[in-house]
């Protein structure tokens, strides 16, 4: 198990819901150092044991914001994800505070967390992002790269 876990979550089902999803494939390609990559789906308190015993947990998905224009990109720190509603929203179970929440109960709280979301153009049942969060995809990808870089996550040389 690795030190810090990257964790998609989403449904891609209901098109930029599954934004996250797709994100996180992205990073897992780069094939980073002490990094795990998971999908999480909408799998809500299931993914308890596989945050247990990381140091880092980075987030990523839908960001719903009636304030922000969609393929917006926001990043939350964990003050800010304990407040948030708004993550794991529309088609998921349980949200991201629910689940923080009872990995602090339980003592599995990773020491850095944060998360990294994008405002959905579209939920609308359909397979594939929307035009305007596929475009907006890079930047999601670079804020989240951004935060591991922080945590001291390296780059591997691309051959």
């Amino acid at each position: 198990m690795e030190d810090v876990l990257v964790l998609g979550l989403g449904n891609e089902l209901f098109t930029d819901e599954g934004v996250g999803v797709v994100a996180s494939r992205l990073i897992e390609g780069m094939g980073l150092p002490a990094v795990e990559v998971v999908d999480g789906g909408t799998l809500g308190l299931a993914l308890l044991p596989t945050i247990e015993g990381r140091q880092a947990l980075l987030i990523l998905d839908a960001f719903l914001s009636e304030e922000l224009a969609p393929g917006e990109i926001v990043d939350l720190d964990i003050e800010d994800l304990r407040r948030e509603a708004r993550l794991l929203y529309s088609a998921h179970q349980l949200g991201v505070n629910e689940v923080l929440a009872a990995a602090d109960l339980v003592g599995a709280t990773p020491g850095l967390v944060a998360a990294v979301g994008m405002v959905p153009a579209s939920v609308e049942t359909g397979f594939g992002l929307s035009g305007v969060a596929e475009k907006a995809l890079p930047s999601m990808v670079d804020k989240a790269l951004e935060i591991l870089a922080s945590w001291g996550v390296k780059e591997m040389a691309h051959a």
